[in-house]
C-alpha cells in the first residue's frame, strides 16, 4: 500500500495536479487497491484532521492580516517602518524586510506578507536601483520570517500535531525570526553600499513621531496579539479572534478605509488561503494515516538510530537535511503531519528538547518555501516582482544561506531559542 501512494502521489504531481489533489489521489488509490483496508478510513482522516480548536486560530490570522491589508494597517506599517529605517544606507530594503516581519506578527503567513508588503515595497526598491532579481529575493527571504514571528501557521501546526505548548513555541520564535531578519537587512546594507544606490538621509525623530501617531492603531494589533498569548490571557485562537474584531474596528472607525465592499473581499481572501491550508493538512493527514498503517514510522526511527548512535543532535540534523528535501515538493502545511509522527516520539524519548526541536523542524519546512519547484514564496515574488524564477535563483541562494546559519544555530545553540521561553514561563 504504501509503494502504491508513494508512486502514485509522484505520478500525479509530475503530471501537474496540484499537491492537494495529488495526496487525496494517492491516498485513495492505495486503500482502494489494498485488500482489508476500509474506504471511510480516507474520508473519517480528512474531517478528523481539521477537527482542532487550535486549528482554528489559522482562519482568524489570516482575517486579522488581510484586515491590515484592506484596511490601510499594512501601509501605515510600511510608512513607521520607513521613518525609522530609510535614512539608513539601504534603508528602502531595510524597510521592506522590517514590515514584513511586524506583518508577519499579525497574519502569520510568508505568502499573503509577500503580497502584501512586496506589492508596496518592490517597485520603492527598483526604483531607487535595486536589480529585480535581489528585490524578489529579498521580499521572499523577508517573508519567510513570518511564519517564525509569532504568530506562525507553520508553528500552529507543529503544536496541533505534537500537543507541545504553542505559547513556548511563540516565544522561542522570537530570537531565531528576529535574527533572520536583521542579517537580512546587513545584507540589504551591503548591497547598497556595493552598488552605491540608496543613500539613505538624516534621521528625523519629528517624522518618526508623526509617523507614530499615524500608525499607533496599527503597531497595537500585534501588540495585542502578543501580550495576549505570552501573558496567558487568551488561547492563540481567542486572540486570532480579538485581532480581526480589533482590526475591523480601526479600520473602519479609525482610519476610514473599510467598507461592506472590501470587508466582504477580506473574508473572500481569507477563506481562500484558509481552504488551501486546511485543505491540505487534511489530505496529508490520510498520507500519514498510510504510513502508520504499513509501520513505516518504526523501520525510520530504527535508520534513524543506526545512522546517528542515539544522537539526539545528530537526528535532529538528518530530520532537517530530509524535510530540506521534500519540502522542494510538498508545501510546509502537507510535510508536517507526514513526517513528524515519524520522528517526534523518537527525539522526545531521547530527552530532546522539544521546543528547540519545533523551530528546528520549523526553520526547515520554511526553507522549503524558497526552492522550486513547489516553493510558493518564490513563485508568488516571481508574480509580485514581474521577472523569471531562474534569475531570482543566485539571490535566493543567499536568503536560503541565511536561514541555514540560523538553523545550525538553534540546533547547535539549544539556548539560542530557547532562553525567552524558560525566562518567562519557566524550564520545561
Amino acid at each position: 500500500m504504501l509503494a502504491i501512494a508513494c508512486i502514485s502521489l509522484l505520478a500525479l504531481m509530475l503530471l501537474g495536479v496540484p499537491i492537494t489533489f495529488s495526496l487525496l489521489g494517492a491516498g485513495f488509490l492505495a486503500v482502494f487497491l489494498t485488500d482489508g483496508m476500509p474506504m471511510y478510513m480516507n474520508c473519517r482522516g480528512f474531517i478528523s484532521g481539521v477537527n482542532s480548536f487550535t486549528l482554528m486560530a489559522i482562519p482568524f490570522f489570516m482575517i486579522s492580516g488581510a484586515i491590515m491589508n484592506q484596511g490601510g494597517l499594512s501601509r501605515r506599517i510600511i510608512q513607521f517602518s520607513s521613518a525609522l529605517f530609510s535614512w539608513l544606507r539601504g534603508g528602502v530594503g531595510i524597510v521592506c524586510v522590517a514590515a514584513n516581519m511586524i506583518f508577519g506578527a499579525v497574519s502569520g503567513s510568508g505568502t499573503a506578507a509577500v503580497a502584501a508588503i512586496g506589492s508596496i515595497t518592490a517597485p520603492d526598491m527598483e526604483k531607487i536601483g535595486y536589480k529585480k532579481e535581489f528585490t524578489g529575493a529579498m521580499i521572499a527571504g523577508a517573508a519567510s520570517t513570518a511564519p517564525i514571528i509569532p504568530p506562525g501557521n507553520v508553528m500552529i501546526m507543529f503544536a496541533a500535531i505534537t500537543g507541545l505548548s504553542i505559547t513556548r513555541m511563540f516565544l522561542a520564535g522570537y530570537t531565531p525570526g528576529i535574527t533572520i531578519g536583521v542579517i537580512l537587512m546587513v545584507v540589504c546594507h551591503f548591497y547598497a553600499k556595493k552598488h552605491n544606490i540608496d543613500y539613505g538621509g538624516k534621521f528625523e525623530l519629528k517624522r518618526v513621531g508623526r509617523a507614530l501617531k499615524e500608525c499607533f492603531w496599527a503597531l497595537l494589533m500585534p501588540l495585542i496579539i502578543i501580550v495576549g498569548i505570552t501573558a496567558g490571557f487568551c488561547t492563540p485562537t481567542e486572540a486570532g479572534a480579538v485581532a480581526c474584531v480589533y482590526g475591523l474596528v480601526v479600520g473602519i472607525f479609525f482610519y476610514r478605509e473599510l467598507n461592506a465592499k472590501k470587508i466582504v473581499n477580506v473574508l473572500f481572501k481569507a477563506a481562500e488561503g484558509t481552504g488551501q491550508i486546511l485543505s491540505l493538512y487534511a489530505a496529508s493527514t490520510m498520507f500519514a494515516y498510510i504510513f502508520t498503517v504499513e509501520g513505516f514510522g518504526k523501520v525510520f526511527q530504527e535508520w534513524l538510530m543506526n545512522v546517528s548512535s542515539g544522537s539526539p543532535t545528530v537526528i535532529m540534523l538528518l530530520v532537517g537535511g530530509f524535510v530540506l528535501l521534500i519540502g522542494c515538493f510538498m508545501e510546509p502545511v502537507a510535510v508536517m503531519p507526514v513526517v513528524l509522527p515519524l520522528v517526534y516520539p523518537l527525539l522526545q524519548k531521547l530527552g530532546c528538547n522539544m521546543v528547540q526541536f519545533g523551530l528546528v523542524f520549523t526553520l526547515c519546512t520554511i526553507i522549503g518555501g524558497l526552492t522550486p519547484p513547489v516553493g510558493s514564496y518564490l513563485f508568488v515574488t516571481v508574480t509580485v516582482v514581474k521577472t523569471g524564477v531562474t534569475k531570482l535563483i543566485p539571490w535566493m541562494l543567499v536568503m536560503i544561506l541565511v536561514d541555514i546559519i540560523v538553523v545550525l544555530l538553534t540546533t547547535f545553540i539549544p539556548g539560542f531559542c530557547t532562553w525567552l521561553p524558560d525566562l518567562i514561563l519557566g524550564p520545561m
